[in-house]
């Protein structure tokens, strides 16, 4: 009955020895030999359990799985356009912005209705890039390569983007052209936010004039009253001309004495063009108006 007893205690273990090695896993910091334990199977215990890597996803001895492939942390990039329709309220501006893209990029892709203008109404369907670039609907007699060239892009750009397999275009296609620039637009603005003050340093002028205003919306290294600023700007080899462009500083001799300086918000196709200042309304106060060069004692723009 001993003898008995004792074969049956070494049939047990053995048993429940085979089934424990099924579920071995590598303890970190042990040696192999002594770190068996119960759980998952440890792809790592390879000379216990068969397992194995391959590539960056762990495998148990009967091959599942057991650490997957990381899972990326930003979400996988979108490759094709969405369509929008506008809100009560929104612009085009607020639109681009909502979406990561220049008023540009989202103008180019609707050309029907934004090539002339930059008004959208409420109900208006947009195609919107999924990135910074343009939305393009192949026409008639379009091609991959008249295409690239008309938004400045390299072919293969277009093909890798869109996963092309045939390069052949037909008409009503729908492509993004990636960090593709279309056609000059009208109006153009300096900014898709609306006029503030701006982030660049300018104590050296009184607080609340329209010199103080307009150092701070870009750089402006040199010092005086409005009326200097042409010669002094001149000096410093900056450009400047009789044409408005966005983002230049107008100056006039609005005011006979100090001269009166304003940023250019936009220009519109007909030549009128959109200041933004301060103090010429009222002191410490931002105002805009629309201008043409004829409607002002103009001294020049510095670009």
């Amino acid at each position: 009955m001993t003898v008995f007893h004792r074969y049956f205690v070494h049939l047990v273990v053995l048993v429940v020895a085979i089934g424990l090695s099924g579920y071995a896993s590598i303890a970190r910091g042990l040696p192999q030999a002594a770190s068996l334990r119960l759980g998952v199977v440890n792809a790592q215990g390879q000379a216990f359990g068969q397992g194995g890597t391959a590539g960056s996803v762990e495998l148990g001895r009967t091959g599942a799985i057991i650490k997957p492939i990381a899972i990326p942390a930003n979400a996988p990039v979108q490759h094709t356009p969405t369509k929008y329709t506008v809100r009560q309220g929104e612009d085009v501006y607020a639109i681009a912005k909502k979406f990561n893209i220049s008023a540009d990029e989202l103008r180019w892709s609707n050309p029907a209705n934004l090539t002339k203008s930059d008004l959208v109404k409420a109900g208006d369907q947009l195609l919107i890039p999924p990135v910074q670039g343009i939305v393009v609907v192949a026409r008639p007699n379009d091609t991959l390569q008249t295409i690239a060239a008309a938004y400045k892009v390299d072919q293969e750009a277009i093909v890798d983007f869109n996963y092309l397999r045939d390069t052949t275009v037909k008409a009503g296609d729908v492509l993004v052209v990636p960090n593709g620039r279309g056609p000059l637009l009208f109006p153009r603005r300096a900014s898709d936010n609306p006029p503030a003050l701006g982030p660049y340093a300018n104590a050296k002028f009184t607080y609340g004039q329209c010199t103080w205003y307009v150092a701070s919306r870009r750089y402006v290294p040199w010092t005086g009253d409005a009326w200097m600023w042409w010669a002094n700007a001149r000096a410093m080899g900056f450009a400047e001309g009789q044409v408005p462009e966005p983002g230049a500083i107008m100056v006039t001799w609005e005011s006979l004495i100090y001269g009166h300086v304003a940023y250019v918000e936009q220009v519109n196709a007909d030549g009128s063009f959109v200041i933004s200042e301060m103090n010429f309304k009222a002191w410490d106060v931002i105002d805009t108006r629309l201008l043409h060069v004829k409607d002002v004692p103009l001294i020049g723009f510095i670009y």
